[in-house]
């Protein structure tokens, strides 16, 4: 069933090849989005000679000392031979309709770049290929018709890298987490945030406890989310426990690079990247197997099998509901589903995709 979408073209794929014949670019959009693309850009062959941005106060000034910022107009006339390129994933569509309007159709790609921002390129086809059965197998074990049709979606962005692939796999951002629905916490709910970034995941959780809830135990090793965690738990009256440690399937230290919405582990070697800290790292396991734990959230940059191994006994004993991210790494699409199955063959399976782009596929595994 799935092997029909290995004849999806690969749109970002095909984009990158373009270097070799049109390499100019101008990219429009100077926030959080636009160090990853223009370093995935210039590892490609692609010469960025300037960066437009809606906002004045940017013009007149370079990003890292190199690529001049400046209005849209002007760089349009000083660079008459060079595509526009957005690089705003969050006002993507704005800003196309906007350079749809004003600049000749030639000149404008609507390659979002962002929807390949965790594998390179050819990574997602090549292990798709390679692992079709698996695919399968997951399909066949997910619960419902609605999940199934979300995960060929997911996997049908992955391999065009297509924005509106994504998009038409969207299951929708208004319940985050399905916190307000399958994941709804009672009285005796215990919370455990692996991945608590700045609370963004607890503030959702605690507003969905209107019938309150025992514990909640954060995790994020980030030192620089800590103070916005620790204001959290403020308000909470010791309902909320930050850790800052993170989790995996060993007690030990591990390398982490600190880079916001962008943070990752990396494994140790000679050439580590700028940000690089070295931090603690605990089994579930270990931490809170005497703990009545109903609810875990997984959201570790790629770290989500491994801490799952850590957790297979407090799993297995108290069968919590679970919400993880699949998207991280390209075999978790297949083998995170296939490790929690393994765990509780009674869990059901749901997958659900929060967004736009190629982030936030989440599996939820629950006994009802």
């Amino acid at each position: 069933m799935l092997e029909t979408l290995l004849k999806t073209t690969g749109k970002i794929d095909q984009f990158l090849d373009s270097a070799r014949d049109k390499p100019e670019l101008v990219l429009y959009g100077a926030g959080f989005a636009l160090p990853d693309i223009v370093r995935k850009l210039e590892r490609h062959g692609f010469l960025v000679v300037a960066i437009c941005d809606s906002n004045p106060a940017k013009h007149g000034q370079s990003f890292r000392d190199t690529y001049p910022i400046m209005a849209m107009e002007k760089a349009a006339v000083e660079f008459p031979h060079a595509r526009f390129l957005i690089s705003s994933p969050v006002y993507f569509d704005e800003i196309l309709a906007l350079l749809g309007k004003t600049l000749d159709p030639s000149r404008v790609s609507d390659v979002d770049l962002t929807c390949a921002y965790f594998f390179d390129k050819g990574e997602f086809r090549k292990f798709f290929t390679e692992n079709l059965a698996q695919f399968e197998e997951v399909l066949g074990i997910l619960h419902d018709e609605k999940s199934r049709e979300t995960y060929r979606r997911v996997i049908k962005g992955h391999l065009s890298g297509d924005r509106a692939d994504f998009e038409e796999a969207s299951t929708g951002t208004d319940d985050l987490y399905l916190m307000r629905s399958l994941l709804k916490p009672s009285a005796d709910t215990v919370y455990v945030d692996c991945g608590a970034h700045d609370g963004d995941t607890v503030r959702l959780f605690l507003e969905a406890a209107d019938q309150g809830y025992r514990k909640v135990f954060a995790f994020e090793p980030d030192p620089t989310m800590q103070a916005s965690l620790n204001a959290v738990a403020a308000t909470q009256n010791s309902g909320v426990e930050i850790i800052p440690t993170g989790v995996a399937n060993c007690d030990g230290v591990i390398s982490f690079v600190v880079d916001g919405v962008f943070s990752a582990i990396v494994k140790d070697g000679p050439d580590l990247p700028a940000g690089t800290i070295s931090i603690p790292v605990a089994k579930l396991d270990s931490l809170l197997l005497e703990e009545a734990v109903s609810m875990i959230k997984l959201d570790i940059e790629g770290g989500e099998y491994d801490a799952l191994k850590g957790a297979a006994q407090l799993i297995q004993t108290q069968r919590p509901k679970l919400a993880i991210c699949l998207y991280h790494r390209v075999d978790d699409l297949v083998r995170i589903a296939k490790l929690v199955k393994d765990l509780v063959p009674e869990y059901k399976l749901r997958i659900e995709h929060q967004s736009k782009s190629c982030t936030d596929t989440v599996l939820f595994a629950a006994l009802d």
